[in-house]
């Protein structure tokens, strides 16, 4: 896989005049309603294809359908294992703070906010961006990631980022999927 990195300073910093004021909410709202409903009328299916295929054949698949029920179930486990949580993420005049369901508050300051990593497609569409933390005097720890499905309105949320991290923070654009 190449990948093609271009690293430029924020320069779309705001001078002290345009300085972003207030407070700005990006909310994720984890996976959506059709998706959940379309999921339960998928594996609904897959059952009701199980039984049938058990009715059908008779007392000679009664293991193939416990083990089929097994891998159902097994299938919505890891459905609810890798299901987005809902989150907020929220740009104060200090700090950034991400807030996800079940989790601790993660809260970073502007100041320690040393660089953004954001990933495109090749034909310039966002998908994703890590931001990274100072940790200690010379240490950098990468603080949490955002997907461009998980998040509506990720252009703008970019675009608010820009406007609020400090002018020194590096802001890396690598490009993936080539």
């Amino acid at each position: 896989m190449n990948h093609d990195i271009a690293v430029s300073p924020a320069t779309t910093a705001p001078t002290s005049s345009e300085a972003p004021v207030g407070r700005i909410v990006f909310a994720s709202p984890g996976v959506t309603q059709r998706r959940k409903i379309l999921t339960g009328v998928f594996l609904a299916a897959v059952c009701g294809f199980t039984i049938a295929v058990a009715v059908d054949q008779g007392a000679s698949v009664i293991i193939s359908t416990i083990i089929a029920g097994l891998f159902i179930l097994g299938f919505i486990g890891y459905l609810k294992i890798i299901a987005p949580p809902p989150f907020r993420i929220i740009f104060d005049p200090d700090a950034i703070r991400r807030e996800e369901q079940g989790m601790e508050r993660s809260e970073i300051p502007w100041a320690d906010v040393v660089k953004v990593k954001e990933e495109r497609f090749p034909n310039n569409l966002p998908i994703s961006m890590s931001l990274y933390k100072r940790v200690g005097a010379k240490g950098l720890h990468r603080a949490f990631i955002v997907y461009r499905d998980d998040l509506p309105g990720f252009e703008d949320f970019l675009a608010a980022l820009k406007q609020r991290v400090p002018a020194e923070t590096r802001w890396n654009i690598e490009i993936t999927h080539e």
